[in-house]
């Protein structure tokens, strides 16, 4: 009989430990971090799990524009992308609780939109805000760097899967700030020079972007635009028979099923030819 002690007394100890309630600190509601954009909030989001409440501060209008959609309580944690990023939300540098993911970043709008579909630049971005948000929630580093692999693993995949989709199609690529996930993936991408772009954009030179687009169409290409796309561009593309139009992520979409569904819809259409 005295033998079947110890068991016993093992077989209470790992009930104890299983049945235990939770330390008070387990239990804590998670603190709260704003982002200011809504592209970084899906990607902390996916690194953080459950262990800390992201919140948007901005979401996408129809036209690609950010617009509002809640204040920073007083007191919050804050993520911005730079200085700049902050000081559109009101909120200045020296701010208690302000986070950057860089301290400049001298990029003009429509380059820091073009940030969340590179594929390049996201493993950067991902592992600053790894840094971030471990400065928040310490102890979770190692489940954080966790997720920061899986979350470049699926960017991986994600574009690996695209080349497969699109790799064949030829573009004429007039989107705004989709370009290079497309051109990361089609292997016969045609974008037109940057002066070109400037110029258009603002309305000028508009002839030479219907010829573009008429040849684009002659030669059966694909032209392709999305939300960020230029009125006057957007407006010369829709004449195009073959074109192909990217709309923003729905509100909270998961930021992998939104890049996945770039491809997917792109392929679709060209399944169809």
């Amino acid at each position: 009989m005295r033998r079947a002690v110890p068991f016993v007394l093992a077989l209470s100890f790992a009930a104890a430990i299983i049945f235990a309630p939770a330390a008070s600190g387990a239990t804590a509601e998670p603190p709260s971090v704003y982002v200011t954009l809504p592209w970084m909030t899906g990607m902390a989001r996916f690194i953080v799990g459950s262990t800390i409440k992201v919140q948007s501060l901005s979401a996408w209008s129809e036209t690609g524009a950010l617009k509002s959609v809640r204040r920073v309580q007083p007191g919050a944690h804050v993520i911005a992308l730079d200085p700049l990023d902050a000081k559109r939300y009101g909120l200045e540098a020296g701010r208690q609780g302000l986070y950057f993911l860089y301290e400049n970043l001298p990029l003009p709008d429509e380059k820091r939109n073009s940030l969340q579909f590179d594929a390049s630049a996201l493993p950067f971005l991902s592992q600053r805000l790894l840094m971030v948000v471990s400065r928040l929630r310490p102890e979770n580093y190692a489940f954080y760097q966790r997720r920061l692999a899986e979350f470049q693993s699926r960017v991986d995949s994600a574009l690996e899967v695209g080349k497969s989709q699109i790799r064949d199609m030829s573009i004429l690529d007039l989107s705004g700030a989709a370009s290079p996930w497309i051109r990361a993936a089609a292997q016969d991408a045609v974008r037109p020079p940057e002066y070109l772009w400037a110029a258009w954009a603002k309305g000028d030179r508009l002839k030479e972007l219907s010829l573009a687009v008429e040849e684009a169409s002659r030669r059966k290409w694909w032209v392709v635009t999305d939300a960020w796309t230029p009125q006057y561009v957007m407006a010369a593309a829709s004449n195009a028979p073959k074109n192909i139009h990217v709309a923003i992520p729905a509100p909270d979409q998961d930021f992998f099923v939104y890049l996945h569904d770039i491809y997917l819809q792109m392929w679709r259409l060209y399944a169809k030819r």
